[in-house]
C-alpha cells in the first residue's frame, strides 16, 4: 500500500517538474543550436572538397573532422582543429613505425601502437582531443593499413581541420563575449541550484539535505575550472581571431571582472553552506524565517542571471545587507547572515547591472 501512495506521490509531482525540464533544454538548445548548424554545414562543405580535390570517394575522415573541430560547447574551436592536426600526425608516425615490428607480433601491434600514440601526445601537454586522435590514427593504421588509414586519413584531417578553422575563425566566427558569458552561466546554473537546496533544507530544519546541498555546491568547483578555461582562451580570441579583435576592449574588461570576482562569489557561497550545515547540526535552532527568504533571493538572482540576455544581475535584486535584530537563540545563524552578505556583494561585482548590446 505505500509503495502504491509512493507511486502515486511520484507521479503528481511530474506536472511540476515538467515545465522546469523543458526550460533547461529549451536553454541548452539556446546555446548549441547554431554551433550545431555550423557544424553540419562545414561538414557538408568539406566532404564535397575532399572529392574534388584529392578524389577520395567516400571522405568520411574529412567531414567528421570538420564537426569535431566545431562541436558545440568547446571551450575554443581553433585549438580543438590545431590539436586533432597534432594528434592525428602524431598517431599516424607511431602507428607505421609499429607496423615494422614482426608480423608475428600483429596482435601486440594493436596495443602497442594507440599505447604509445597516446603517452606521446599527452606529453605535449595539449588538450585531451590530441591524445585521443593519436591512438585513434595509430590504432587505424594497424588495422587497415598505412594506405588507406595514413596520407588518406592525413588529407582528409587537413582539410576538415582547415575548414573548421576557416568556419570557426573568419566566416562564422563564434562571439567570444558570449562564450565568456557562458563559462559564467554554468556557474551561476550550479549556484542557483545549490542555493535552492540550501532553501530547502533550512525550512525543513534538516542536516542531511543541507549536507546534500554543501556537497551540491562544492561541484561547482567544475564550473570555475571551465570558466578559467573559458577565459584563457578568451584571451587568445581577443589576439588571433577577427571578431575577437571587434570585442577586445569589452573582452579584456570582462574576462579581469569574471578573473577577479568568480573565485570570490564561490568562495564566499561555499563559506555560507558551510557554516549553514554547521549551525543546522550544532545549534539545535531553527533558521530565522528572514534569513531563508534571502537564499531563496540568492537562488533567484543567480538562476535570473544564467537565464538573463546579457547576462546581468536584475535590478533591485540585491539581498538587503542589513541584518534583522536577533533575538539571543538566533544568534549561531549571524555568521550565516555574514556570508551571504559577502556572496551578494561578489555576485553584484561579477556582474553589475549594465546592459550590453550584442
Amino acid at each position: 500500500m505505500s509503495g502504491q501512495v509512493s507511486l502515486k506521490s511520484s507521479f503528481e509531482n511530474v506536472p511540476a517538474i515538467a515545465p522546469e525540464l523543458q526550460r533547461k533544454v529549451g536553454l541548452r538548445w539556446k546555446r548549441v543550436w547554431r554551433d550545431a548548424l555550423v557544424a553540419s554545414v562545414a561538414a557538408v562543405v568539406t566532404w564535397f572538397l575532399a572529392k574534388f580535390l584529392f578524389g577520395h570517394k567516400l571522405p568520411v575522415f574529412a567531414a567528421i573532422s570538420a564537426m569535431i573541430c566545431l562541436a558545440p560547447g568547446l571551450p575554443s574551436h581553433s585549438r580543438q582543429a590545431i590539436g586533432m592536426l597534432i594528434g592525428v600526425g602524431t598517431g599516424i608516425v607511431i602507428g607505421d613505425g609499429v607496423l615494422h615490428l614482426p608480423e608475428q607480433w600483429r596482435m601486440l601491434e594493436f596495443a602497442l601502437a594507440p599505447f604509445l600514440a597516446m603517452m606521446v601526445a599527452a606529453s605535449y601537454g595539449m588538450p585531451p582531443v590530441v591524445p585521443i586522435q593519436a591512438g585513434t590514427s595509430a590504432l587505424l593504421v594497424i588495422a587497415i593499413g598505412p594506405e588507406s588509414a595514413g596520407e588518406t586519413r592525413m588529407l582528409d584531417v587537413l582539410i576538415g581541420s582547415g575548414m573548421g578553422l576557416l568556419f570557426s575563425q573568419v566566416l562564422m566566427t563564434p562571439n567570444p563575449v558570449r562564450a565568456v558569458d557562458e563559462a559564467a552561466r554554468g556557474l551561476l546554473t550550479r549556484l542557483a541550484d545549490g542555493y535552492r537546496d540550501c532553501a530547502e533544507a533550512l525550512r525543513q530544519n534538516d542536516a542531511s539535505l543541507s549536507e546534500a546541498a554543501l556537497m551540491q555546491l562544492s561541484q561547482a568547483h567544475a564550473s570555475i575550472i571551465s570558466m578559467n578555461t573559458s577565459l584563457s582562451n578568451a584571451r587568445d580570441d581577443a589576439k588571433w581571431s577577427v571578431r575577437g579583435r571587434w570585442v577586445a576592449q569589452e573582452l579584456r574588461e570582462m574576462v579581469a571582472r569574471y578573473d577577479r570576482h568568480a573565485i570570490r562569489l564561490y568562495a564566499a557561497t561555499l563559506l555560507f553552506a558551510d557554516n549553514m550545515n554547521h549551525a543546522l547540526r550544532q545549534s539545535g535552532v531553527p533558521a530565522p524565517e528572514s534569513l531563508i527568504q534571502r537564499v531563496d533571493t540568492m537562488a533567484h538572482i543567480c538562476a535570473t542571471m544564467a537565464a538573463g540576455d546579457p547576462l546581468n544581475m536584475p535590478e533591485g535584486a540585491e539581498v538587503p545587507p542589513d541584518y534583522p535584530r536577533l533575538q539571543a537563540e538566533s544568534v549561531p545563524w549571524v555568521a550565516s547572515y555574514h556570508h551571504l552578505d559577502l556572496a551578494n556583494k561578489a555576485l553584484k561585482a561579477f556582474n553589475p547591472y549594465t546592459a550590453r548590446d550584442r
